[in-house]
């Protein structure tokens, strides 16, 4: 073969598409593991069907958006809550982790061994429906506020951890809403957070399309 044609061929080569350089596709979609075992703010198999809950105006804050450190992962957002009497008082501002997938809402916090009295998590629907959460795998004690798509705060649990109870034991916390909340055991009694008060969640947390859970299972 002339230089020439040996040339032009290690230049078609080059040409060719790259094959196997991508990655793993990150659509979101929970592993086995996480859909299987340890849920966070725990939420249980077997709710009732999503019902329609929670009506008026969502209140909103003007937080800006946080992220993360860059990992080369999907980071999740750090936005700041707040919680309001019924006369738009702050009672306290909260940082949580937003959970808003089928595989990020099971998991929780069972994997987290404590929070800040200013850390949470915030558990995010698609629609409002009705809903029970358990304490599976859980270090540290929880209170968890159901709220509705406005807001409002529709349910408060003080729930304490559950070491060594068999999942089909662990003890049920129904409620309604667009969104759950999770925080230390306390902090509703602490910051005199009361069922009717406000949960302000900033307007692109709010607006985010979450993934919906199949089935009408948390």
């Amino acid at each position: 073969m002339s230089r020439r044609a040996t040339l032009a061929a290690v230049l078609a080569l080059c040409c060719l598409p790259l094959a196997g350089c991508s990655g793993t596709p990150a659509d979101g979609t929970p592993t086995a593991t996480s859909v299987t075992a340890g849920q966070s703010g725990p939420e249980a198999a077997g709710t009732p069907a999503e019902t329609t809950a929670g009506t008026g105006t969502l209140t909103t804050t003007d937080e800006p958006r946080t992220t993360m450190p860059d990992t080369g992962t999907d980071d999740r957002r750090r936005p700041r809550v707040e919680l309001r009497d019924e006369n738009t008082t702050v009672l306290g501002r909260v940082t949580v982790t937003i959970a808003d997938t089928v595989g990020e809402r099971y998991t929780g916090l069972s994997d987290t061994e404590a929070l800040n009295d200013s850390e949470g998590m915030l558990f995010v629907y698609q629609s409002s429906g009705t809903r029970t959460y358990v304490m599976r795998d859980m270090d540290f004690p929880l209170d968890i506020l159901f709220v509705a798509a406005n807001g409002t705060v529709t349910t408060i649990h003080h729930a304490p951890t559950e070491p060594g109870v068999a999942e089909t034991n662990l003890t049920r916390y129904p409620g309604s809403g667009q969104y759950v909340l999770e925080v230390n055991r306390g902090y509703a009694n602490r910051t005199g957070l009361s069922v009717g008060d406000t949960v302000a969640i900033p307007a692109r947390v709010a607006a985010s399309d979450a993934t919906p859970n199949p089935g009408g299972v948390s």
